[in-house]
């Protein structure tokens, strides 16, 4: 019971580290967006979600500008 409870967890996170990583990568300008076009980078996300979700958010996007 214990495990089946972990592994639940576990996949809710999951899908929501991915459906939060593409809702970002759509709602991030253009010109934010780092070595490949955005639509690549959705493309990417789609193919491979959990590790194109890790790579967008830690290299997919320039900071915001500090004002």
């Amino acid at each position: 019971m214990l495990m089946t409870t972990m592994a639940f967890v576990l996949v809710a996170l999951l899908i929501v580290l991915v459906v939060a990583a593409l809702l970002d990568c759509v709602r991030t300008p253009a010109e934010r967006v780092r070595y490949v076009p955005k639509w690549l980078w959705l493309l990417f996300m789609f193919h491979a979600p959990v590790f194109g979700a890790l790579v967008w958010n830690y290299a997919g996007k320039r900071p915001e500008p500090s004002a």
